[in-house]
This record gives C-alpha cells, structure tokens and sequence, in this order.
C-alpha cells in the first residue's frame, strides 16, 4: 500500500546513467506525470500533501497496520520484511530467499529489478500459490487498498482468509460483486510481469486485495483477500476498429506501462538543448491534479483559460483531447457552444468506450456556463420544497477510522434561536459501545419530540446526506438488533435528508458537500480554520489521549455542521 508516487521512489530515477525503472503506480497515474519526472528540465517542485491527504494517507498506514498484524497472528508461516525497505539489495535477496523456500506469505517484500521491462516494485503480499512445472514454488501478488472492493449484488465472489491465504482455497462470498477498480488491477498486474521475471509466477494471474470490505460487513469475515482475475477480460476499451473493446487487466496494464516507458525514454533525453525532443504529453488538467505533487508545474504550462485546467475533474484526459480536436479549448467555448451538436458522431466514437459520456458532456458544459460567469453555485427556478417546523432538529455524527460512531450532535431550533446538544463517548472501540451511546442519543431526540408534540408544537428532524442513516444501521445489522421503540416522528425514517434536495435546487460547480454549499450559499464560516471529517478522526485520537483541546476542537466542529445545515435551509428558504 507503499504511496510509489513520494519522491524517494526508486520508479522516478531520473538520471540516464541507471537503468529505466517504473514502480506500481505508473501504469495508472497521469503520463504527464511520469514525463516531469524524468525530465531533468521541470522545475522540481517542493510537494507537501494537503491536511485532508495527509489524513487520507495516515488513515491508510493505520489501516495496513492493523492487516499486517492480523496476517502475522492468523499465520504462523508468514513473514514480514517491511523492516528491510530503504535496504534494496538486502530487500530483494531476502525475499527471493522466501519465494526459493516455499513461505506461505511475503508481507512487503521486494522483488527484483526488470530493467528489460522498465519495472520496479514492491508488491504488498507475496500469496504462495501452485508450483510450476519445474517445481520451482509458485505465488500469486496482493495488495492492501484502504477502501473497498465489493459492492452488493446478486452473485459471488472468490475470497481467502488470512489463516488461509492460498487462492486453492478461497470460498464463495454470496451477495457481493467485485467493483473491479481498474486502478487497483493495473498494479497488480504490475507485480505479476516482476513475478514472472523473478520466476515464481503461479500457473494463473491472480491477483488479490485485502480492502475494507470485511470491516464494512460486506462479507462474514472482518478481514479478507478479495481475488481478481487478471486475465479476465473485464474493463471495456477505445478501440478504433469498433468503438469500444473488452480487455483484461494484464492487457491495460502492458498498454499503459509501454506507453509511460517511452514518455520517460523521451523525457530523459531532455536536457534544455535547442534540439530537445517534444515531450510526448502535454498537460492536461483533470481529476488526478487534485492530489497530484506535479500540479503546480503543470498549471504554469497549462492555458489560465484552459479548458481543462478551469474545469479539471468534469472530464477525462480522452474527453478533453477529443473537446480539443474539434476546437472546443476553453471554458467561453465550451459554455456557448451546444453540447447535443457537439456530441456527433465524431465525439460519440471517440469517448465510446465511457459510460455516460453523453450526460458528462452536459455536465461540463453546465460547468463551464457557471465557471464563465463566475458563479459557484446557481439557483435553479424551481420552487424549495424544504419541510418547515415550529420546532427543528439538525443531525450530524463523528465516527473514528475504524468505523464507530463517537458522536452524535444535534442542534434544536426554535423561534428564539438553536441549542446545541453533543453525545460523546470517546471510549467507544466496539458494536456494543457505539449501539449504547447511539440508543441513548435516539431515546433523548424521541423524548424531546414527544413533548414537543404534546405542547402543541410539530417537529421536523435533518441530516445531511445518507450517513447519519448508514452509521445507525450498520451498528443494529452487526449486533443483530432492531431499533429502540421510538415514536413515528423521531425515528430515523421519518426524518429528512437535505441533500436530495439540495440537489434538486442548485446546480454548482464543486459538488453539493455541506461545505460547499454552506460556504458559497448560505455564506456560512466554521469556527475551525482547517475542518473536516478526515481531520476530525485525527482530533478524536489526540482527544482520546487526553487532549482537551482536541475534544473542545471536535465539539465545535460537529457544532458547526449542524448549524451550518440549518444556515442551508434557511438560505433555501429565503
């Protein structure tokens, strides 16, 4: 789960005189990307990770922590070689000693260089699987990914157990598809072409990941390998021929590292000369510049009016070359143009192979009218169907990284103004904590709005999209309970979530987040300088640790979300 993207990759040698190498993340990151690196005359930019991607990543080393320690207690014949990284030819030797002697599980090994190939790497989980026809041991690769990697639907899924961590046995898992996360694909298949260099590849390309999806209660076990057939022609394809193909992991992978090896092969033949070489990609701006440390050196290339740069994540690198292709380049195009008379047959056949391309279209099209004339956000002329109350209460809950919820914060309105009312148990580290303080929440909300009711008052209770709902439910379906008894106006299901309305309402440029539309709406301001949820997980750790500060820094910030729904309803309303 490594981040081969950080600047001490051995994939971003830039130097001529060492051999052409790219890790597991090339294949499916920008190729601009993989050009800045190893054109010595891009200005090397200082990167450090937004407070919101650091938190993502930090959550993401926790995570893997907890799977390498539950691999190590379930198999006593696994090993672990995290400890060598930064000791690369001690690493490499020491994990093909393993792979030579059979171990049943590699956990962060490194295997060797394919120079041939263009490729390093090191793959998170090295799973022995069938020897070859030599005898020689055989294994399959795997990863561990801080999200998930099922979805539920009718079906089965082929998944092992860390006790048992060999694709000959791997069991059904009912009720759940694989999401098929081509990123994810693409480095596996990554480490399988340095498998079979190495010469430990097992008969059939399998690759697994070890995502969330057991502690999310998507399967039985709370940890689980989730398999992926590399071979299996799952992604559909550009295909010039007919529009769209279907082709296997292994088949986008070898396309996308081939292509990245000859941007770097050009790029590191650039040295400021008159006679350079043009690179072979041009910047582009799009979704993955969010997080991206090259962002800023290519901004200074791309166009202030650019198409892509003012609109980014609306559109993919293929949908803008295309824009492109028919003059279409900046945001003023794009916004008088007519997106039914753009989308010919020209553009329908080279975005053939995106789904929903024809709605992504009107979708930048419609953002790129709001990015011309300056506007965020834009009511539409439709009249505000928002629920109004004598007596009003506003949800919202915190939860920590492994999933419980530790707060429940409601803001009660009336005539003379809100009162905020926080539960909050930092202790909570299970189902049966997190079902107490959430039971206990529900029963102090359905008691305020009994007497409310027989005080003559009607009620109404909001939440901001559906995790407020998700979190309740997750902890009854886990301890197998139903809902306290709770009068049909307090409980969950009779209360209204904001956010279908919301987008109902108002088209916007960044989303329809609480944030977004509090901010550039309703005019709200958190007290907080830097708020969100994944920084939130960070203050519920320090406050767990008896820092107060934190704990009074998560009170205002849950705080602030309640009001700034309500600062939402009244904006509608105005």
């Amino acid at each position: 789960m490594k981040d081969e993207r950080l600047p001490a990759d051995a994939g971003e040698v830039t130097s001529t005189r060492h051999p052409l190498v790219l890790g597991g993340y090339a294949a499916k990151q920008c190729p601009r990307a993989t050009h800045n690196a190893h054109d010595l005359t891009v200005p090397r930019p200082t990167w450090e990770p937004d407070s919101a991607t650091e938190e993502r990543m930090a959550a993401g080393r926790v995570f893997e922590g907890r799977v390498v320690e539950a691999l190590l207690a379930a198999l006593p014949g696994a090993v672990d070689l995290g400890y060598l990284e930064g000791r690369k030819h001690e690493h490499v030797a020491e994990t093909m000693r393993h792979l030579a002697a059979g171990t049943a599980l590699v956990i962060g090994g490194r295997l060797p260089d394919d120079p041939a190939g263009g490729r390093t790497g090191m793959p998170d989980l090295l799973i022995r699987g069938e020897d070859r026809e030599d005898g020689v041991p055989g294994y399959h690769v795997g990863d561990v990914k801080h999200h998930l990697t099922l979805q539920r639907k009718d079906g089965a899924v082929a998944v092992s157990v860390p006790s048992a961590p060999n694709r000959a046995r791997a069991v059904e898992a009912p009720g759940v598809r694989l999401r098929w996360r081509e990123e994810d694909c693409l480095q596996l298949a990554h480490y399988w072409r340095m498998l079979e260099t190495a010469g430990h590849a097992a008969g059939h390309p399998w690759g697994a990941v070890i995502g969330t999806d057991g502690e999310s209660g998507y399967v039985e076990h709370s940890l689980v390998l989730v398999w992926h057939d590399l071979a299996l022609p799952a992604f559909t394809t550009f295909s010039r021929s007919s529009g769209s193909a279907r082709r296997s992991s292994l088949e986008r992978y070898d396309h996308e590292h081939a292509f990245r090896v000859a941007v770097a092969e050009v790029a590191r033949r650039r040295t400021g000369a008159a006679d350079d070489p043009e690179p072979l990609v041009q910047p582009i701006g799009h979704e993955e510049c969010g997080d991206c440390k090259w962002a800023s050196v290519c901004v200074d290339v791309l166009p202030a009016y650019g198409l892509s740069n003012q609109l980014r994540a609306d559109l993919s690198v293929r949908e803008y070359l295309t824009l492109r292709s028919v003059g279409i380049t900046t945001v003023e195009q794009l916004a008088s143009a007519d997106p039914d008379v753009l989308y010919d047959d020209a553009y329908a056949h080279e975005t053939a192979h995106l789904r929903l391309r024809a709605q992504r279209l009107q979708k930048a099209h419609l953002h790129a009218q709001l990015a011309h004339a300056g506007l965020t956000l834009r009511r539409r002329d439709a009249e505000m169907a928002v629920p109004v109350a004598d007596i009003e209460y506003d949800v919202d809950c915190e939860w920590s990284t492994d999933g419980h919820v530790y707060l429940w914060g409601v803001l009660r309105s009336t005539v003379d103004g809100g009162t905020y009312v926080p539960f909050m148990d930092l202790s909570i580290a299970d189902d049966e904590s997190e079902y107490g303080l959430t039971v206990r929440f529900l029963r102090w909300l359905d008691d305020q709005v009994i007497t409310d009711r027989a005080a003559g008052q009607s009620t109404a209770i909001f939440h901001y999209s559906h995790a407020e709902l998700t979190r309740i439910n997750r902890v009854m379906t886990a301890l197998g309970r139903s809902l306290p008894e709770l009068s049909p106006q307090a409980a969950p299901s009779g209360w209204t979530d904001l956010l279908p309305l919301v987008k109902g309402s108002l088209d916007s440029r960044r989303g329809h987040g609480l944030k977004v539309v509090a901010v550039h709406g309703a005019g709200f301001a958190w007290r907080d300088e830097d708020p969100g949820g994944l920084q939130s997980q960070l203050w519920f750790e320090q406050a767990s640790a008896g820092d107060s500060f934190a704990e009074e820094r998560l009170l205002a910030y849950n705080e602030d979300d309640v009001r700034a729904t309500k600062a939402i309803r009244t904006w509608l309303l105005a």
